[in-house]
Formats: structure tokens, C-alpha cells, sequence
């Protein structure tokens, strides 16, 4: 009896034992575990610098490449290296025939003789735009005027002007009824304005009837001619020829007449208008004297049009003389030939490249920039570069070129090539592999808080401050200092030994035992924000303590969203494993 009262006991107590275990393990996977992993991060507000750097990766490129031409065209006689060669400034790659060069040589100077020729016509033509006195003597008849077309002047008026030649004049006119005249009187010639000469009668009507016989020029028959001993009186001046009376001792008129030169030359023109007159009516002039001189600016244009032409011609022919002794095509820098795209016996142009050289001393880097980052980046801008071969090196570079054009790069992302010289690249090689930070912003003695403190709310960013920064235990050389709390603790019931939590709308009780004391959810103004830290530009001051969420539970998020109601309980800005950074100010990438 007392043994089947003993296995029931024990039946019972073990059917006991498994429902209280059972119970507790089902609590164990009900309850909400409220404070598990429910810590934070802390750190202070400090005085440093901040730096925005944009990051791109690209490859080593050659800063300097160096296409090379020949200065002739010709036949490649002969090539000295081949491509991968090393070579030094002025080492010849190849060898060019001259022939052709001197073929052109002498096609140019033909040319320049024909073009010589032709310009000494054309100066030679500018004589005849001058018309110059036949002979010796005076200007008389002078009817030229500037402006007007000589072929039509000597039309209409028989001569552009008449030279006298022998100093006189003459009159002829019939002598008055019952005046008789003989060879060799001396007459008085008076003119309308009251001047007299004296005169001769050279010519009568008796020797014309002798002049006839021997065939010599004669005046009117009738007539008597007057010869005056000067030719500076106008011709076609009207005269009255007065003969002394024998008994009054008194000159009376015996008839009149009109001047002219006794022996005169017409000066006359074909075509062409008068530019210059050199001479004036009764000008004394000699044989060859300029006496006009006709429009020749058509010539001169000519002139001058081929005096540049021969310029042109002479300094082709000087370049082309000058480059005989460059036959040789040498490199203009130290380097490696990367290409040679001729091989001997190949025709070559002058200008037209056959090879490339670059120097693999002085390198740049190629990075693609984001089109969303390109407007931060600016010609001058430090950058750090890192090769994939030399991953413990950072190279200081600086951006020297950006791309105009961008490129696709697929799936509708576009990049811009930024080009970043490096300086003293020692062994980095052209094509390897590089990344750069590209510094486009930076600041200097600003107020700086981790970024995973930072949190947005309908555009406004807030932080959370604990005011009790004294108790702090001050960490790392940067003035941060850490310590630890949970979620389950700090939303406590608020009993009267505990701290107030202040959020936007209550304050919330806090346990004595936290690090924190009373902590706000403080409103802040953000200027540069990167990987690490953002700018507090208000809101925060220098050592004041924020906290950082480092992880938590569903169960925590519903804490916190207790905590602030109406804030949208801050659900997803301290999700587990730390801050989202989806909601950081997206200036940094």
C-alpha cells in the first residue's frame, strides 16, 4: 500500500512538474522580451573638422601622350623603333626620302619667277598713267581738269592743253579797206583789257602769193599776219592791230583779230580720268615735265595684291627649304611608342601622325562620377587616391579636368569622367585600377555629432540630449564617451525616485540608475554631412551628450513609439543594428 502511495506521489509531482515547466517554457517564447539588446551609444558634441568627398573609381591613364608626325611627306626610307621601345627626347623613330620636298621646292619657285614678272609689268604699266610735256616751252590752252575723262576733253576742245614753243604769239585779220601793210612794220597790238605789245607784220598778201609758189603754209588769202614777241597773253583774246599815221604821228586801227601761240604742240589723251594736275595755264615747263597724271588705283590694287602674293609664296618656299633638313622624325619627349602605324616603303604625309609617345612618369587618373555628384566637383578641387596594387598608399591628386559629355553606364545611370593628376605616382603603372576621394566641401572648428544621430521627421531633423553630460564617462581622444541603457529601463513606470524624459509632447519617467539623466529629443539645424559626421549648425553646443541607438526589438520600436506619440513613434529611426541611413542628408555618397 505504501509503495503504490509512493509511485502515485511521485506520478503526480512529476505530472505536476511538467506543467509548471511547460508553463514557463511557453512564457518563455510568449512574452515580449522588452529590454533585450535594447542599448545605446553615446558621445558628445565636439569641435572638429568636416569634410564632403565624392567617391569614384577609374584607371591610371598617361598625362602625357605625344602624337608624332613627319615635317615632310615623302617615302619612310627607314624605321628605328618599334612599338613598346623606349625612348628619349630627339631619339629618331624614323627616316623620310626628301625627294618629293624637292620637287615642290622647285614647282615654288617657278611660280615666284612668273609672279615677279607680272608685278614688274604692272609697276612698269604705272608710266603710262602720266602724261608728260613733247617738248620745251609754256603751257598755253590749258582745258584738263581733275575728274574728267581725257579722251573726251581732247574730243571736244582738240587738246588737253598746247605747248608754245618758240616764246611768241600771233594775230591774223584782213586789213581795213585801203590799208596797206608790209613785211617787217612795227604795229601796235592792243587787247580788250587796255593792254598793248608790240608787234610785227610777218605775213602779207604779196608774200603769200610767193609762199604759194614755193608750196609753203599760208594764211587766209587776204589776210596779214601779226607776230608778237611773248606768249604769256590768253590765247583767243580778242585784239585790235593799230598802225602809226605818217601825218597825224597817231596809231589808228587797221583791223582786229584773235591771239595765238605761233608754234605750239597739242598735248592730247586716249582714256583715263585726271587724277593730278601738275602744271597751271602759262607754266613754263621742260621736255618729260609731268603735266597729269590719271587715275591708277586699279593698278596699285593690283600691285599690292601681288606683292602679298609674292610674300606668301616666298615664305612657303623659305618653310619648305627649311625642312630639307628634317628628314629625320624624332621623338619630342622621353617616353614609350604605344603605336607606329608605318612600316618602310609607305607613303607619308606632312602633319599626318605615324606614331604616339607617352611619358609614364607623369599620370593621371580617369574616375566616372554620378551625374547626382558631378555639379559638387570643381577643376582645382584635393583628392586622395587609392591604388588597388598599393592598398596601404594614399596619393594626393588634384581634379584638372571634367568631361562636358557624359556616359551611360546602364541601368539609366549616367557618369561624367573626371580627370585627377596624381602627384609623385612612384610605381604606379598606366591601366591600373584606382579609387579617389574627391574632397568637393569642407569646414573647419564646426560643432560635429556622429551621423547615426541624426534623424528626420516631416523634414525637420532632431537629436536625441541627455542633460546629465557631467556623468558621462568621457571615452576616446575625440571627447565621446559611451555607456549603456535599455529601452525597457528608461520607459519605466515614472516612480518617484526616477528622471523625467522629455519628448515634444510629455516627459517620461526615467530610473535613478541610468547614465543619462533627463533626456530631450532637441530640434537641430544640419549643414555637411558625411559617412561618419554631420555639421550641427543650431540646436547642439559643444559637449552636450547624444544618444545613439545601437539596437533594439520590435517590442522596443512600440516602446518608443509610446514615447512619443504623435511623432510616429519613431518607428524606424533606431531600427535594430543601428541608425537608417536612408534618412541622412543625402550630401555625401
Amino acid at each position: 500500500m505504501n509503495k503504490k502511495w509512493l509511485k502515485g506521489s511521485i506520478a503526480g509531482l512529476l505530472a505536476v512538474a511538467l506543467l509548471v515547466g511547460g508553463y514557463f517554457v511557453y512564457r518563455r517564447f510568449q512574452t515580449p522580451r522588452t529590454n533585450a539588446n535594447a542599448n545605446y551609444r553615446v558621445a558628445r558634441a565636439q569641435i572638429g573638422d568636416i569634410e564632403l568627398n565624392v567617391s569614384a573609381s577609374g584607371t591610371v591613364v598617361a598625362a602625357v601622350t605625344q602624337e608624332v608626325a613627319p615635317l615632310i611627306s615623302g617615302t619612310v626610307e627607314k624605321l628605328e623603333v618599334k612599338e613598346g621601345d623606349k625612348v628619349k627626347e630627339g631619339d629618331v623613330i624614323a627616316v623620310i626620302d626628301d625627294e618629293n620636298l624637292q620637287q615642290e621646292i622647285d614647282k615654288i619657285e617657278n611660280n615666284l619667277k612668273q609672279q615677279n614678272l607680272s608685278l614688274s609689268k604692272l609697276k612698269d604699266s604705272l608710266s603710262d598713267f602720266y602724261i608728260k610735256a613733247p617738248v620745251d616751252g609754256r603751257v598755253k590752252f590749258l582745258k584738263a581738269k581733275v575728274g574728267e575723262d581725257v579722251g573726251l576733253t581732247t574730243r571736244t576742245y582738240g587738246a588737253l592743253a598746247i605747248i608754245s614753243t618758240d616764246g611768241r604769239m600771233k594775230v591774223t585779220f584782213k586789213p581795213r579797206g585801203g590799208v596797206s601793210l608790209t613785211e617787217g612794220e612795227k604795229v601796235l597790238v592792243r587787247l580788250e583789257d587796255g593792254t598793248e605789245v608790240e608787234g610785227t607784220v610777218v605775213e602779207t598778201p604779196l608774200g603769200q602769193m610767193i609762199a604759194q609758189q614755193y608750196n609753203q603754209p599760208e594764211t587766209s588769202a587776204g589776210s596779214v599776219q601779226v607776230q608778237i614777241d611773248r606768249d604769256d597773253l590768253p590765247i583767243g583774246a580778242k585784239v585790235t592791230v593799230l598802225k602809226r599815221d605818217e601825218n597825224s604821228d597817231e596809231y589808228v586801227a587797221v583791223g582786229e583779230g584773235t591771239l595765238d601761240v605761233n608754234q605750239g604742240v597739242n598735248v592730247t589723251g586716249n582714256n583715263g580720268k585726271i587724277s593730278i594736275i601738275y602744271v597751271k595755264e602759262n607754266s613754263m615747263v621742260k621736255r618729260g615735265d609731268n603735266l597729269f597724271k590719271l587715275d591708277d588705283s586699279d593698278v596699285k590694287a593690283n600691285i599690292e595684291s601681288q606683292n602679298l602674293t609674292i610674300q606668301q609664296t616666298q615664305k612657303e618656299l623659305e618653310s619648305k627649304k627649311s625642312l630639307l633638313g628634317n628628314t629625320k622624325v624624332k621623338s619630342p619627349i622621353n617616353g614609350i611608342i604605344t603605336s607606329l602605324n608605318v612600316k618602310v616603303g609607305d607613303q607619308v604625309q606632312q602633319g599626318k601622325p605615324i606614331a604616339t609617345v607617352i611619358d609614364p612618369t607623369q599620370l593621371n587618373v580617369v574616375v566616372a562620377v554620378d551625374e547626382l555628384d558631378i555639379p559638387k566637383v570643381k577643376i582645382g578641387q584635393k583628392a586622395k587616391v587609392k591604388i588597388d596594387a598599393f592598398p596601404d598608399t594614399v596619393f594626393e591628386g588634384e581634379v584638372i579636368k571634367i568631361a562636358d559629355i557624359g556616359k551611360s553606364s546602364g541601368g539609366g545611370v549616367t557618369t561624367f569622367d573626371v580627370t585627377i593628376s596624381i602627384k609623385n605616382p612612384g610605381d604606379i603603372k598606366i591601366g591600373m585600377n584606382a579609387t579617389a576621394e574627391i574632397q568637393v566641401e569642407s569646414k573647419k572648428g564646426e560643432v560635429l555629432v556622429p551621423v547615426e544621430a541624426i534623424q528626420e521627421r516631416n523634414g525637420e531633423k532632431y537629436v536625441l540630449v541627455a542633460s546629465n553630460s557631467s556623468q558621462g564617462n568621457k571615452g576616446d581622444e575625440q571627447g565621446s564617451f559611451r555607456g549603456s541603457a535599455s529601452i525597457s529601463d528608461m520607459a519605466g513606470s515614472g516612480n518617484a525616485q526616477g528622471q523625467r524624459f522629455v519628448t515634444r509632447n510629455r516627459s517620461m519617467n526615467i530610473p535613478s540608475g541610468n547614465l543619462f539623466g533627463e533626456v530631450s529629443l532637441r530640434k537641430v539645424e544640419i549643414g555637411i554631412t558625411n559617412e561618419t559626421y554631420a555639421e550641427v549648425i543650431s540646436g547642439i553646443e559643444e559637449g552636450e551628450v547624444v544618444l545613439i541607438p545601437v539596437s533594439g526589438s520590435n517590442n522596443n520600436q512600440n516602446n518608443w513609439q509610446g514615447m512619443f506619440p504623435g511623432f510616429g513613434g519613431m518607428r524606424g529611426a533606431f531600427p535594430q543594428g543601428g541608425f537608417d541611413r536612408a534618412r541622412v542628408p543625402a550630401n555625401n555618397r
